[in-house]
């Protein structure tokens, strides 16, 4: 089913040379309560849902912008967006919906090179329902020539919060400044009487939309012992060492 879906929107994606922009929509049933289109020239993005919509993020590995909406509807210009791919993502209420947005000129013909398996992934299984918003960029590891080079696309926060008698988790995906920021409060915490039980874990993730299903599929995904979605061994993790 999903299959099919997919090459029917790859379809259509190919029927949009007219318009300065193409919207993948996000087809998972938990993304129908927002509807998301293009007015006709693709020059803006429509967005209405039956709750509020907090805001909308929009960035690529080069450029990220942030709307504040606190409204069921809203229409966002993307004439000052560059051509490029751009994840765009949309927090309703609780819930994060991810859509992917491409830039191009109304005669690019080089969109046809998207491949087919590119869009399933965009079409399936795509919709995160974490609290936070994220954000991403493109580094490329230093692996061995042997080994297929992997792109760590964003990297999974974790961050526990132990007061003694409460606690709590944060969860997020977040880009290399995003770890960067959160590695040093965490070090300041850890000096602090109310941080210092505080624990935070960050792994290296490859393919967003195939890790948080291995995450909503197995919780115990920090255990595993293989997996080519996402390092299995921590970029940070406060109760060993900064990999």
């Amino acid at each position: 089913m999903k299959k099919g879906c997919a090459i029917l929107f790859l379809i259509l994606t190919f029927c949009c040379y007219g318009q300065n922009s193409t919207l993948l929509q996000n087809i998972d049933f938990r993304a129908e309560e927002l509807e998301h289109s293009l007015n006709k020239t693709g020059d803006t993005l429509i967005l209405n849902s039956e709750r509020t919509i907090d805001k909308v993020d929009i960035f690529n590995g080069n450029l990220e912008k942030t709307f504040i909406i606190n409204d069921t509807s809203t229409k966002i210009s993307l004439d000052k967006f560059p051509n490029g791919r751009y994840v765009t993502q949309v927090k309703v209420h609780d819930k994060l919906i991810i859509i992917t947005l491409l830039r191009h000129s109304a005669s690019d013909k080089s969109l046809a090179k998207i491949e087919k398996k590119d869009l399933e992934e965009d079409f399936s299984d795509s919709n995160l329902e974490i609290k936070n918003s994220s954000e991403g960029k493109q580094l490329k590891a230093n692996l061995s020539t042997k080994d297929p080079i992997k792109i760590v696309k964003f990297y999974w926060i974790v961050k526990n919060i132990n007061k003694g008698h409460s606690s709590s988790k944060q969860m997020r995906i977040g880009n290399k400044k995003d770890v960067e920021r959160m590695i040093s409060q965490h070090n300041i915490d850890l000096k602090s009487k109310a941080g210092k039980r505080n624990q935070l874990t960050i792994w290296e993730v490859y393919d967003t939309t195939a890790f948080m299903r291995l995450k909503r599929r197995n919780p115990d995904y920090a255990t595993i012992e293989e997996s080519e979605c996402f390092n299995i061994i921590p970029y940070y993790d406060s109760k060993g060492a900064d990999i």
